[in-house]
């Protein structure tokens, strides 16, 4: 976990997913909610990076939901982080007003969390949403105050460079001399100038609005000075088209007909190849968006086909009902009997088994006795398989489901979280017999075929099908870690008459259904 969080603040490009879900895994079972907050959220994060935007955003929050913010040691500055990362992906698919509640939500955590730096940072954020809304008087206000707090802890840098972004809407709303006040503010003190007045590379859009801000005070040498600037040195096709905008803005206000028309055309083709670029991005959006939300699309069709199907047969369901009411009226008591001979069986079944396994612990010669036993194993398997048969007609949810919402397998995951951890007891042993006696009646059978096994073995072998790892299922047990292995390589051998890895016991346990 540590070692992805480095890769991530370094900015690494994180796609093992692989990684990044068990460690989800381990600690929704193990950790706390700090723990589970940043396990999703460095799942959400190699999501990202792999280009899955909505599968990212879900992972976030997930992660946010984790958090347990009641709690004085909740990570705020992590979960603050959550919720920018929210706010960029909003930002990516131009959902500006979901991506201010998220800023704002950022933001609420970072104070929270003391982290002013980032606080301020996802309140100067706020200006690229309502840019998106064209509110220039609210970007206006956003990096001005932003500017503020950036000084008042003395990062003047970052206070020049949140001002700057504020300058094309001043100029839009003609407040040039504060336009022209934000210029040098930001060629003076955001440190992205070199001594000839050249700023780094990748910023030079600001030769694009500077460009605008002579022009607006009809200073067209300058102005086109900074235009041709921009297109010589801004290789990117956003800085090629506010170059040829730029001067194309020029030469209409000095009424060059030729120029117009060469600039004029020049954007257009430049626009159609930025229009054709965005397509392509678009598609590939949708595209990852339709791939990861099919299956939901799908299910919110069968919804509403059920919704109606539904509304159309309301009477007859009701009338359904009612027959099977008085159905259940008169056939209880005759249930009512087979389910107490039923649970006989489960307990007569156990019982049987028992004495089978500890009568093949002895070493007196009783294999007719163990005979007799298996006949009896083998008919009461039998009666209960009959029993579940008319049971599976009302009664028929997911086996694994079933397995792993008892009660008694709840309570085993409560013993191994308890500490010190809690050993399982003998009730809780025949409890889990009973379980899977009633659930998979051939299990015991599909084990026990050649040669019975001792109750050790077949507590190991329940252990797994209950999809219990081998470390816990020597705590469970209270047996050491060697002592499993030893038994699970072993009965390899004496069930499936095989040598391998005991992994391959247990996937073949886990397939007996």
């Amino acid at each position: 976990m540590e070692e992805l969080e480095r890769q991530n603040l370094a900015g690494s490009l994180m796609t093992n997913d692989t990684l990044a879900i068990s460690l989800c895994d381990y600690f929704d079972s193990h950790g706390t909610p700090n723990e589970r907050m940043r396990a999703k959220y460095i799942l959400g994060r190699t999501y990202y990076c792999l280009g899955e935007l909505p599968h990212a955003l879900e992972l976030y929050y997930e992660a946010a939901d984790c958090a347990d913010t009641l709690d004085i040691n909740c990570d705020y500055a992590k979960l603050s982080r959550i919720h920018a990362q929210s706010a960029n992906i909003f930002h990516k698919e131009v959902q500006p007003r979901s991506e201010l509640k998220e800023l704002k939500l950022a933001e609420y955590y970072a104070w929270k969390g003391k982290d002013t730096l980032m606080a301020i940072e996802c309140y100067a954020q706020r200006a690229d949403a309502y840019d998106y809304l064209h509110k220039h008087d609210s970007i206006i206000f956003i990096q001005e105050h932003a500017a503020q707090l950036f000084t008042s802890i003395n990062r003047h840098d970052r206070a020049a460079q949140t001002i700057s972004t504020t300058i094309l809407s001043l100029i839009n709303i003609g407040d040039l001399d504060k336009a022209r006040k934000y210029c040098n503010l930001y060629e003076s003190n955001s440190g992205f100038f070199d001594n000839d007045g050249n700023i780094d590379e990748g910023l030079e859009i600001y030769y694009y609005i500077k460009g605008q801000y002579y022009l607006a005070v009809n200073k067209t040498d300058s102005a086109e000075y900074l235009f041709r600037k921009e297109l010589r040195i801004g290789k990117d096709l956003n800085n090629q088209i506010a170059g040829c905008k730029g001067l194309q803005e020029l030469f209409i206000t000095k009424n060059n007909s030729d120029s117009i028309a060469k600039y004029a055309n020049l954007s257009y083709i430049l626009n159609d190849s930025a229009y054709s670029l965005s397509e392509m991005q678009n598609i590939q959006k949708l595209q990852l968006s339709y791939n990861y939300n099919h299956h939901k699309i799908l299910a919110e069709k069968s919804e509403r086909r059920a919704e109606k199907i539904q509304h159309l047969s309301l009477f007859s369901v009701m009338t359904l009902l009612l027959i099977s009411i008085l159905l259940f009226m008169r056939y209880r008591s005759k249930k009512a009997r087979q389910l107490a001979e039923y649970r006989t069986n489960l307990i007569a079944l156990e019982k049987v088994q028992s004495e089978l396994q500890d009568l093949c612990g002895g070493d007196a010669d009783i294999s007719t006795i163990i005979s007799k036993r298996n006949t009896e194993i083998a008919e009461l398997q039998t009666k209960i398989s009959e029993f579940q048969k008319r049971l599976s007609k009302t009664i028929d949810p997911a086996l694994e489901d079933k397995i792993l919402e008892a009660k008694v397998i709840q309570r085993f995951h409560e013993y191994l979280e308890s500490n010190p951890v809690q050993e399982a007891t003998t009730s809780d042993i025949r409890e889990l017999k009973n379980l899977i006696n009633e659930l998979i009646p051939n299990f015991y059978g599909a084990l026990n075929s050649s040669t019975p096994l001792r109750a050790i073995e077949y507590e190991v072998c329940l252990l797994i099908r209950c999809h219990f790892k081998p470390a816990s299922i020597s705590k469970l047990l209270g047996r050491d870690d060697a002592y499993i292995s030893n038994i699970r390589r072993r009965l390899l051998k004496k069930i499936y008459d095989t040598t391998g890895n005991p992994k391959e016991l247990d996937d073949r346990i886990l397939r007996i259904i």
